[in-house]
């Protein structure tokens, strides 16, 4: 028996685990809201322990983009040049507090919530383009990657779904 790892990593390992785990709460929040729509209660009766469920929605979304975004943050810091390091940090800065401006956008108007979960999609995915972007050939091959994809595409989706909600309700 050897001491040595193996030399390929398993195809599902904790990071997986986990990014499959936090896509459960936009499963679940987006089918509180379309139950609540289309058995004819309304938006409004979309709760979860209580809590709208739309903001709810929306603050674990802009957590989650403001992980990401750090996450961003930290692998360009290890990029070979110093110019796209900067540029991502830069952007990575932009997505997190975009974010954070989407939490404060619900309490003007109910349009507002509705644009608050346009541009947590839009984070969503420009996050995915840099890390696409920036990315080298390893990372493109890599599980993670397939992981990456395949978990934003639901996220994206659910958030159409949820802005769909919204706007027919306004």
């Amino acid at each position: 028996m050897s001491d040595h790892a193996p030399l390929t990593a398993p195809k599902y390992n904790l990071t997986a685990l986990l990014g499959d785990l936090g896509s459960l709460p936009f499963i679940l929040l987006a089918g509180l809201m379309a139950n609540a729509y289309f058995n004819a209660q309304g938006l409004q009766s979309a709760s979860l322990l209580g809590l709208y469920a739309p903001y709810v929605f929306i603050g674990y979304s802009a957590v989650i983009l403001s992980f990401l975004s750090g996450a961003l943050w930290e692998r360009s810091r290890l990029a070979e040049s110093s110019r796209l390091m900067s540029v991502t940090i830069l952007f990575s800065n932009f997505i997190a507090l975009c974010a954070w401006a989407c939490l404060l956008l619900i309490y003007i108007a109910p349009i507002m919530t509705v644009f608050a979960v346009c541009l947590l999609l839009a984070g969503f995915l420009s996050l995915l383009w840099v890390e696409r972007a920036t990315g080298d050939a390893h990372l493109m091959r890599s599980s993670y990657w397939s992981m990456r994809l395949r978990i934003t595409i639901l996220v994206v989706s659910l958030h159409g779904l949820v802005a769909a909600l919204m706007v027919a309700e306004l």
